[in-house]
């Protein structure tokens, strides 16, 4: 996009202006001054095809200025920075390779090499290569939380939990923040693999960390419920899953399953419908949860869970005549047909939307696909159709 194109195009001449974007002092400046006048007519050429958004042409120009100024350094930078964004990761990283083997570079050029490098290998799925650059940049000063910051992407990636959370720690001591929901997040994704591994001492360690780091997020008392089941000490985990259905109905599709589990008869046991109907009597936004966990389970469709469904289906009748509306709702053929179709709709929509990038799924992740965050997905607002919209696209 254009936009895209100025900001690079200002980025690249703060580079050869600045020397590589770094403040150098009084006479380092003067000396970048002049050296910025004394560009050469070429440079600013290549600059405009930038800003016109002839990538190519202003990649063909770069190359050329390099090949006969093979001493300036911040234009070798450009450069790379250029392949880079045009996805030739390979011949981004030529480049900045043969800088850090240059013995003239000075020690900020040659850490300003190495993090270029570093992001090159970074975009071109080499985590490994990554991982040791960003690892030696970390011992300095200049680059660590940077270094930091790259270390923790190359170990989400990698789902390498435990050195995540040792380095949102170190980013958290160097000021970047208070890191302790996404550390808990970090062993939630340690317990879960334990749990599935059957490990349970595993469990409760991830566990027990998860619940040091925040004790409050959802996910952590979602996962002490079902530690609590998987014990066999089904009053705590009864406690943690009506708790949890409290403060956070839009998890009810998640927990409604686990929690019908605890109950001799599953679904069909009056305590469990009791729970179910306490939640739809005590929140006036309670039907759409309760209704798409029904729908999607159909296991769990007790009479409080058939009655949530219902009142989404005079939601979605009630433009019609009052007497249409009667003549639908008093017919169980009718109700039913209706069900049948709402259960389908529901098995194709995405039901999830990440507030942060929009990224839509069926599935509720913890960890968006799209960008990355975490604790970023909620329930979607518009789950059932519209009434006078049946028709438009389901996505």
């Amino acid at each position: 996009m254009r936009t895209e194109s100025i900001v690079l195009a200002v980025a690249i001449f703060l580079i050869v202006v600045g020397g590589a974007g770094t403040i150098w002092g009084w006479v380092r400046r003067r000396r970048d001054q002049r050296r910025a006048s004394r560009l050469p007519h070429e440079y600013f050429q290549a600059v405009s095809y930038l800003l016109e958004e002839r990538t190519d042409r202003a990649l063909a120009a770069f190359i050329e200025l390099a090949d006969r100024n093979s001493d300036m350094i911040e234009l070798h930078f450009a450069l790379g920075s250029l392949f880079r964004r045009k996805g030739e990761f390979e011949r981004a990283a030529r480049i900045h390779q043969n800088l850090i083997a240059r013995p003239s570079l000075s020690r900020m050029q040659r850490e300003t090499a190495l993090r270029e490098l570093g992001q090159d290998y970074l975009r071109a799925g080499l985590y490994d290569r990554a991982e040791r650059i960003f690892s030696d940049l970390l011992e300095g000063k200049e680059q660590e939380v940077f270094a930091a910051r790259n270390l923790v992407a190359i170990y989400e990636q990698q789902q390498d939990w435990a050195q995540a959370a040792e380095m949102r720690r170190r980013l958290e001591k160097l000021g970047g923040g208070n890191e302790r929901d996404i550390i808990a997040q970090y062993y939630c994704e340690l317990a879960e693999a334990a749990r599935l591994q059957g490990d349970a001492a595993k469990m409760r360690r991830a566990l027990a960390e998860a619940k040091h780091n925040a004790s409050d997020l959802p996910r952590v008392r979602l996962l002490l419920a079902q530690s609590a089941f998987d014990r066999g000490n089904f009053r705590e985990a009864l406690r943690g899953y009506r708790e949890l259905l409290e403060n956070e109905l839009r998890l009810a599709e998640v927990v409604l399953p686990d929690l019908a589990s605890i109950f001799p008869r599953g679904a069909r046991d009056p305590d469990f419908d009791g729970v179910v109907r306490r939640l739809l009597d005590t929140a006036s936004s309670a039907s759409t949860p309760l209704a798409v966990a029904g729908l999607k389970h159909t296991r769990l469709r007790s009479p409080a869970m058939l009655e949530a469904i219902e009142r989404e289906l005079v939601l979605l009748v009630e433009p019609m005549s009052e007497r249409t509306v009667a003549s639908f709702m008093d017919s169980q053929e009718v109700r039913t047909a209706l069900i049948r179709l709402l259960t389908e709709w529901v098995a194709q929509r995405p039901l999830y939307l990440c507030r942060i990038c929009g990224f839509r799924t069926q599935t509720l992740y913890w960890h968006c696909p799209g960008c990355r965050n975490w604790a970023t997905m909620q329930m979607r607002q518009d789950v059932f159709p519209e009434p006078e919209k049946e028709t438009a696209e389901h996505a």
